[in-house]
C-alpha cells in the first residue's frame, strides 16, 4: 500500500508552521511531529492488520507488527515524546529550539520512509523536498557554517520580476526573510533551490 495522503499533508502543515512567523513556532511544530509519528505508526499497523487497536499507547504503536521502528530511531522518537509530555503537562513555558525541532522533523520523515519505503523520494512534492533541505541545514546534521551564507542569499535574491505597488494600509511581503520562507518555498521553489545549491546544501 502507498503512503496515505493525509500523512504527507500533515508533514507539510508542520513545515509551514516551522517556517512561519508565528510565536512559539518550534514548540508547535515539535508537538505536531510527535503526533505525526504516532499517527504514522498506527496507520501503518492498521494497514498491516485491520484489527489493530488504534487506541494503543505510543510504545505499542512504534513496536506493532508491520511497523517495528529501528532501535536507534525508536529511542529518539520516544525521547521526543518525553519532551513533548514535559512541555504539555509539566511546564507550559517549556519549549525546544530551532535545531531540536528540525532534527525531530527529519526523524518524522525517517519514520514515514520506514513505514512506506522511499516515500520522501517518490511522493513528496518539490516544495516539500526543498523545505526539507532547509530543515536539514538547521538540524543537528546540518553544517552550521552554511546557515549564514544561505540566509544572505535568501535576503538578496530577486523574488519579483516587476515593480509592485502596495496600498498605503498594506504591507509588502519579503520572501527572503525567515518569517516568510514558506511563501518563497511554495511560490518560487526553483529560486530557493538555487540558494541552497549555491552554498552546497544536499
Amino acid at each position: 500500500m502507498s503512503t496515505p495522503p493525509e500523512i504527507i499533508d500533515a508533514l507539510e502543515s508542520i513545515l509551514e508552521i516551522y517556517f512561519s512567523g508565528v510565536r512559539h513556532r518550534e514548540r508547535a511544530a515539535f508537538i505536531l511531529c510527535d503526533n505525526l509519528v504516532e499517527m504514522t505508526c498506527k496507520t501503518k499497523a492498521k494497514q498491516h492488520n485491520h484489527r489493530f487497536d488504534m487506541t494503543c499507547n505510543f510504545h505499542d504503536a512504534c513496536t506493532a507488527p508491520g511497523v517495528i521502528l529501528p532501535a536507534d530511531l525508536k529511542i529518539r522518537v520516544v525521547g521526543y515524546r518525553n519532551t513533548r509530555n514535559n512541555m504539555q503537562h509539566a511546564s507550559a513555558a517549556a519549549t525546544v529550539d530551532s535545531m531540536h525541532c528540525a532534527t525531530a522533523i527529519l526523524d518524522v520523515v525517517k519514520v514515514i520512509d520506514h513505514c512506506w519505503f522511499s516515500t520522501s523520494t517518490s511522493m513528496f512534492l518539490d516544495r516539500i523536498k526543498c523545505a526539507l533541505r532547509i530543515v536539514y541545514l538547521y538540524s543537528s546534521e546540518g553544517d552550521i557554517s552554511k546557515r549564514e551564507p544561505f540566509e544572505d542569499r535568501m535576503r538578496r535574491k530577486r523574488w519579483r520580476t516587476q515593480t509592485e505597488t502596495v496600498r498605503a494600509e498594506g504591507r509588502q511581503i519579503q520572501p527572503g526573510l525567515r518569517d516568510y520562507w514558506y511563501i518563497a518555498i511554495r511560490m518560487q521553489t526553483p529560486l530557493v533551490d538555487e540558494c541552497l545549491n549555491d552554498v552546497g546544501i544536499p
